[in-house]
């Protein structure tokens, strides 16, 4: 038996409650999966900041540069860092390593960069298909030994 105290607007109004908020969470669950996803994709970019850096900065203070496998040095400890700062997934035959020359054989700064290498959105990825980002990143560092003579060096 319907109440006689309760207006019948407000008992139609229930129903229309529940189907909106099954019409919104949709959309506002993907904003905030969405909102992690790319900030542990940005962590994850910082990280592979941080992992070129060391590298270009162990081989800035490599001191005879020419006695040595520089580029394999560098990707190792490139590789080392990537997993100390928790970059997954670090694809080492995408990582190159250059050496600017100028002033006849003297050099002057060394190159770490890593091209396209893919960070994954996790739950963007399963849920959407929504493919990783690759993305490119380079640091330079200046070779410590630039200007100076072996024996100025050593």
């Amino acid at each position: 038996m319907r109440n006689p105290l309760r207006p019948r607007r407000l008992s139609a109004r229930r129903g229309a409650v529940i189907v909106e908020f099954a019409l919104v969470v949709p959309f506002i669950s993907l904003l905030v999966f969405g909102i992690i996803d790319f900030s542990r994709a940005y962590g994850q970019m910082n990280a592979l900041d941080s992992a070129l850096r060391e590298g270009a900065r162990f081989g800035s203070k490599i001191k005879n540069i020419n006695n040595y496998d520089y580029t394999t040095l560098v990707k190792t400890k490139v590789a080392e860092y990537a997993t100390q700062y928790g970059f997954s997934g670090m694809d080492m035959s995408r990582v190159t390593v250059s050496l600017t020359v100028s002033s006849g054989t003297n050099t002057e700064f060394i190159t770490v960069t890593a091209t396209a290498q893919p960070i994954p959105l996790q739950v963007l990825g399963k849920f959407l298909g929504v493919p990783a980002i690759a993305v490119t990143r380079s640091v330079v560092f200046r070779y410590e030994c630039a200007g100076l003579t072996l024996s100025q060096c050593i």
